[in-house]
């Protein structure tokens, strides 16, 4: 088989997985408002809101949580199996992928009762949730990812192109600290106003933000393969080189 088409098949399964994961962040959203609406359900002060918004009507009481659940599923499996292109890369993208699953399967807490406060209570956080954790970390995680280890590739455009190295850092740059202020902001209101109207808002922005990261992602890599393709290189041999220090 010709090894350059086995190269190109490689990259795009990858183009094509952060393309997917980009989509699906776009898609939470509006899904949880879409389907939500759909049963007759307003809309929610935050998206894990929708995990006990109730249709009492229908067979299934919770009919977005299958949703919401479903969605982080994925894209949790996604982020743990997306290699990144050095090992802590590729560790942080896997701790990210694994909160994204504990936002899942932790329950958010309803009416001041977290299903889990048995876990937190010996550290005195009964007031928190292993839910709300959770989705912290996740987007500390990416945060980690997008900051300190974007140089992974980017380092290739720093003496090619460094006018186009400079955009995709400042892009890095703005997508980190946006996603990280607008979650601040969520955790900020759901502390001082749990009733207020803006959380929603400020939790999309931060995913949101964080789809954006795949997409720029997905241009830079095709600004960095060109200059590969340039000196008769690969994209993927940081990664072989990263799995023979792996074995």
């Amino acid at each position: 088989m010709d090894i350059d088409h086995v190269d190109e098949a490689i990259i795009e399964s990858y183009r094509q997985m952060r393309t997917r994961i980009g989509v699906l962040a776009i898609l939470f959203p509006l899904i949880l408002l879409g389907v939500g609406l759909c049963w007759g359900i307003q809309v929610q002060q935050t998206m894990s809101n929708y995990y006990f918004a109730q249709d009492i009507g229908r067979v299934d009481i919770y009919p977005v949580r299958l949703w919401f659940c479903g969605i982080l599923f994925v894209v949790g499996f996604f982020l743990h199996k997306y290699h990144g292109f050095s090992k802590n890369e590729d560790r942080w993208l896997s701790v990210a992928g694994g909160f994204a699953l504990g936002v899942a399967i932790f329950p958010m807490t309803i009416d001041g009762r977290n299903q889990y406060d048995f876990v937190l209570a010996p550290f005195g956080l009964t007031n928190l949730s292993l839910h709300g954790i959770c989705a912290m970390l996740a987007f500390v995680a990416i945060a980690v990812v997008i900051v300190w280890y974007a140089d992974s590739t980017l380092s290739e455009l720093k003496d090619a192109q460094p006018a186009r190295y400079r955009l995709f850092k400042t892009i890095y740059f703005l997508i980190a600290s946006f996603m990280v202020v607008s979650i601040g902001i969520s955790i900020y209101l759901n502390i001082k106003y749990p009733q207020g109207d803006y959380i929603l808002s400020a939790e999309w922005a931060g995913v949101w933000s964080f789809a954006a990261y795949w997409f720029v992602k997905n241009w830079e890599l095709s600004e960095v393969g060109a200059v590969l393709k340039k000196r008769n290189l690969v994209l993927r041999q940081r990664t072989e080189r990263d799995l023979a220090d792996r074995l």
